[in-house]
């Protein structure tokens, strides 16, 4: 005789001690509602980047491919 389904497994979960608190979205002079992420993201300070990151980054990228395109063309010849 097979075995009988058994349903999921359940845990009990004590009661909350206090009710979740509710977040009102803050409204900005404009009238839409700003929700708790971007009112985090609003918080952090500026990042002060290095203006080089961007351009060195392409120099090597563009070096990189015309080794790889010297390497194909030395193997190939």
């Amino acid at each position: 005789m097979p075995d009988e389904k058994r349903g999921p497994a359940r845990i009990t979960l004590p009661p909350r001690a206090k009710a979740p608190e509710v977040v009102e979205p803050a409204v900005v002079p404009e009238g839409v509602p700003v929700h708790t992420s971007e009112r985090l993201i609003a918080r952090m300070p500026p990042v002060r980047r290095d203006p080089w990151v961007v351009p060195l980054a392409g120099l090597v990228l563009a070096f990189s491919v015309i080794s790889l395109i010297v390497q194909c063309l030395v193997a190939f010849s």
